[in-house]
C-alpha cells in the first residue's frame, strides 16, 4: 500500500500545480486572444502559434479545452485511487471512472494533437516529417494510455462479476 500512498501523493501534488498553472492561464489567455497589444509567442506541442488570425486563436481555444479535459481525467484518476485506499477495488464506480478516464485521455490527445496537426496544414503549407516516438507527450503513447485504462475498466468488470459468482457459490 505504500506505493498507492506515493502515487495519491504524486497525483495530489500535480493536480494542485496545475490547477493553478489552469486557473493563470485561463484568466491570462482572453487578454491574450483579443488584446493586440500582448506580443507574446504561444508554443503548443512543439509547434509556435501566431496569434495573428481567428484560425491561431480557435487553435489556441481548442487546446485548452484539450488541457482541462486532461486535469479532469486526472482528477477522476485522483478519485480512483481514493477508492482504493478506501479498500473499493471492486466497485462499479472504479470500473466506471477507468472507463471515462481512458476516453477522456484518448480525447484530450486527439483534441490536442489534431488541432496542431490541422494548424500546421493551414498555415504552414510547407512539408516536414518529424517522428514523435519514445516521449511521454507522444500521440501513440498518449492513445495507447487511454485504451490501456479502457482495458483495465473490462478486466475489473470482468474480476467484479467473477467475483459476485463466486460469493453466490459459497
Amino acid at each position: 500500500m505504500r506505493q498507492l500512498n506515493i502515487l495519491k501523493a504524486i497525483l495530489d501534488f500535480f493536480w494542485f500545480l496545475s490547477l493553478i498553472g489552469a486557473i493563470g492561464v485561463l484568466v491570462f489567455t482572453p487578454f491574450l486572444l483579443f488584446s493586440s497589444e500582448i506580443d507574446i509567442p504561444v508554443t503548443i506541442k512543439g509547434q509556435e502559434i501566431v496569434l495573428n488570425n481567428i484560425i491561431s486563436k480557435v487553435i489556441v481555444i481548442i487546446n485548452l479545452i484539450g488541457g482541462i479535459v486532461f486535469l479532469y481525467s486526472i482528477y477522476l484518476l485522483r478519485k480512483v485511487v481514493g477508492l482504493f485506499q478506501k479498500r473499493e477495488i471492486f466497485n462499479e464506480q472504479v470500473i466506471q471512472l477507468f472507463n471515462l478516464i481512458g476516453k477522456l485521455i484518448i480525447a484530450s490527445s486527439l483534441i490536442s494533437h489534431m488541432s496542431v496537426f490541422v494548424y500546421k496544414i493551414i498555415e504552414r503549407p510547407h512539408y516536414k516529417l518529424t517522428l514523435d516516438i519514445g516521449g511521454y507527450d507522444s500521440f501513440l503513447i498518449s492513445i495507447s494510455l487511454g485504451l490501456f485504462f479502457m482495458v483495465i475498466s473490462v478486466i475489473f468488470k470482468i474480476a467484479t462479476r467473477m467475483k459476485e459468482e463466486n460469493e453466490l457459490t459459497i
